[in-house]
């Protein structure tokens, strides 16, 4: 069964505060540093995840913030925040906008209005994603896509706080980094998700209730039950059924191990249309 996210070690202490010399900022321009603001009570509240909050702040930005004040969630805004500092500004990431001055207790992020959709990857700066799913990419007002949510996130010096929920987590020793091997696998499955309109093996899950007593059963089964069976099949190299969906080869390409970099997977991609 796959250890809860958040479960690995992680160095504590102020060295996670600021942007390691390894991890330098690409960006022309410095994230803007703002004091700590509370949270207002006309902020309408977006989604409660596994890491963070997050609060529609305005029409143009959504606020993450720690779902406590301890150190334990503290520590995946600290990591969004420095991996942001690290990509700097790019056509194809979520834009931060601003964060805390007061050590990092939240970050500010452009809202995307139509939401999240696909992949960028961004092994270049040897950042690993850790969590890629669809959930993660945004479309913007020009309708192009941008990845954001790092708080999971790994870059040299700084381990991975979490990896992917088992629909799209390559099974490996959970102790050791991730790797990009790992982010590719979670992109054949973020791929699925694209063409299929349902994570791998989301026929698993049962039908969905409003009672709460059948929510926390689904949840338990999901841990308990799901998460085993899907990890055992992914072990056996036993993968969804991709017939009949476009560019299926990729994610199998994706899911098998054929491809070393996302940059190999994208020429298989142009090749394949090109011939």
């Amino acid at each position: 069964m796959l250890p809860p996210v958040g479960s690995r070690e992680t160095a504590q202490g102020d060295e996670e505060q600021q942007l390691p010399a390894n991890c330098s900022s690409i960006a022309d321009t410095a994230i803007t540093e703002r004091s700590v603001i509370e949270r207002l009570s006309d902020q309408q509240l977006l989604m409660i995840g596994i890491l963070a909050k997050v609060y529609l702040l305005d029409r143009n930005t959504v606020r993450k913030v720690p779902r406590s004040e301890s150190e334990e969630d503290m520590q995946p805004i600290i990591r969004d925040a420095m991996i942001y500092d690290t990509i700097g500004v790019h056509p194809r990431i979520a834009e931060c906008i601003s964060r805390s001055s007061d050590r990092v207790k939240f970050i500010d992020i452009k809202f995307y209005r139509y939401s999240n959709l696909l992949f960028v990857i961004i092994q270049f700066l040897s950042v690993i994603h850790s969590d890629l799913a669809l959930r993660q990419f945004f479309v913007d007002d020009n309708l192009n896509l941008r990845l954001g949510d790092f708080n999971s996130s790994q870059c040299a010096g700084h381990p991975a706080l979490g990896y992917e929920k088992a629909s799209h987590c390559l099974p490996h020793d959970y102790e050791l980094p991730n790797t990009e091997s790992t982010d590719i696998f979670a992109l054949g499955s973020t791929l699925y998700e694209l063409v299929a309109g349902k994570a791998p093996y989301g026929e698993l899950n049962v039908a969905e209730s409003d009672d709460p007593e059948s929510i926390k059963a689904q949840i338990r089964r999901q841990h308990e039950v799901i998460d085993f069976e899907i990890e055992e099949r992914y072990k056996r190299q036993q993968f969804p059924d991709v017939t009949g969906y476009q560019h299926g080869d990729v994610i199998l390409g994706c899911w098998r191990g054929q491809f070393a970099t996302a940059a190999d997977a994208l020429d298989f991609y142009v090749r394949r249309n090109t011939m």
